[in-house]
């Protein structure tokens, strides 16, 4: 299909769009405030539940509250505070359980937000009850969890929207859709730096808070090892960087700046992923995940240098550079972003609203620009340098087969997780 183009005026007024909020929502909010009296009618709407609706899940929530088609009608959160309030909120049921929210047959699409380890298993639940699914980056704590989710939701013909909200801002849109028009010639190198990690976390066993309890804090491990509750554990940092849970900023941030270099070209299909390079895992505290990565990637005939800084991505190719940015898109020669788009080629899909994006998938079928492909295959570059990382050696991938190459017994134990009993996916 053809998609929407934007001025040039347009996309100089455009907003940054954030991927985070430190905003506390209140525990209960008049429905006006989001909105509501602007809805569609009811039997119009697209009707969600919410699974997680922390830091970054209740940022979620309230963005689908302003989207007129949609109708949040379910929360399931560990935390009691955070599921009654949110469900309050919408006017719709709390739950302690997510599983008692997927069973309903009246609810339409999820949103997950819950710790990284829960993203997956959650999603392929939900897909398998047929229901379509917004989840939250990163995508899977392994390798083969993401080729299942991609498989699971292929097979229930479901709708899926990964939060890569970058997607959804203009500047990032043009700077990928010059790149794939071919403005720079051949790329022959792409940057691509995010966040660091760290170390530290408590590692003393403190007693459970009320809001959490027992239940609940059983509930939050899931599929995770049995650890002691402390302090750190159930709030970030300890939801991003322990290795229970995730794999760290490889992924957690690195899944923004490396899938602008997904959307903006298909290096990475282009011939057999080479990966090396190093990086730091604490000694000590709670907190074990890799940072101060520095990773040398080959993707085909293309140089990526995947490493810690600030939050970019930056194509290198004959005729100069192209850097994506969530703050801005830049280039050697100013220039090149003026250059006229070509109609006649394949435009990337873009929606100012990535929420409502989401929704409106969920009603006409069609798939959202934040693609469960496209999710898939960024989040693997990411586990292939944790593998790396954590092995001390070269890893080698298929792009194609979806396999690595070779691979040591060490590095084939990293393609999967073990589940904690009983769950499974």
């Amino acid at each position: 299909m053809k998609h929407k183009r934007f001025s040039r005026r347009e996309f100089l007024k455009t907003a940054a769009v954030t991927t985070t909020s430190a905003a506390v929502v209140p525990m209960i909010v008049p429905s006006s405030v989001f909105g509501n009296d602007e809805k569609t009618a009811p039997s119009e709407r697209v009707t969600v539940g919410h699974i997680g609706v922390g830091n970054q899940g209740g940022h979620l929530f309230r963005s689908i509250q302003k989207v007129r088609e949609a109708q949040s009608v379910a929360v399931a959160d560990c935390f009691q505070s955070r599921r009654n309030g949110h469900a309050a909120a919408c006017k719709g049921k709390a739950y302690h359980d997510f599983r008692d929210l997927l069973a309903r047959d009246d609810i339409d699409c999820v949103v997950i937000a819950t710790p990284d380890h829960w993203h997956v298993p959650i999603a392929v639940m939900a897909a398998r009850l047929k229901k379509s699914a917004y989840v939250e980056k990163p995508l899977g704590l392994s390798m083969e969890q993401n080729l299942l989710c991609k498989k699971v939701f292929a097979e229930n013909n479901q709708i899926f929207q990964y939060g890569t909200q970058q997607r959804s801002q203009e500047n990032c849109w043009l700077g990928c859709t010059l790149v794939r028009q071919g403005i720079l010639g051949n790329i022959h190198t792409i940057e691509v730096d995010a966040p660091n990690g760290g170390a530290g976390g408590s590692t003393t066993e403190v007693t459970i808070p009320p809001d959490l309890g027992e239940n609940g804090y059983e509930m939050w491990l899931g599929p995770a090892p049995k650890k002691p509750y402390t302090s750190d554990r159930c709030k970030p940092d300890g939801t991003y960087f322990i290795y229970d849970q995730s794999i760290g900023y490889l992924g957690g941030w690195g899944a923004h700046p490396l899938d602008i270099m997904v959307w903006g070209s298909d290096a990475d299909l282009s011939g057999t992923v080479i990966v090396e390079g190093t990086g730091t895992i604490p000694a000590e505290g709670l907190y074990d995940t890799v940072y101060n990565w520095n990773m040398k990637i080959k993707l085909g005939n293309v140089n990526l240098l995947f490493k810690t800084g600030g939050d970019r991505t930056r194509f290198i190719g004959e005729h100069g550079w192209i850097e994506v940015r969530r703050n801005g898109t830049s280039a050697s020669n100013p220039e090149l972003l003026k250059t006229p788009l070509d109609d006649a080629a394949q435009m990337l899909k873009v929606e100012r609203n990535h929420y409502a994006d989401f929704i409106n998938g969920v009603k006409t079928r069609i798939a959202p620009a934040s693609t469960l492909k496209d999710a898939v295959r960024s989040d693997n570059i990411s586990h292939l340098c944790d593998i790396a990382v954590r092995t001390k050696s070269i890893v080698q991938w298929d792009p194609i087969n979806m396999q690595l190459i070779n691979p040591t017994p060490e590095q084939s134990k990293m393609l999967s997780r073990t589940l904690r009993e009983p769950w499974k996916i």
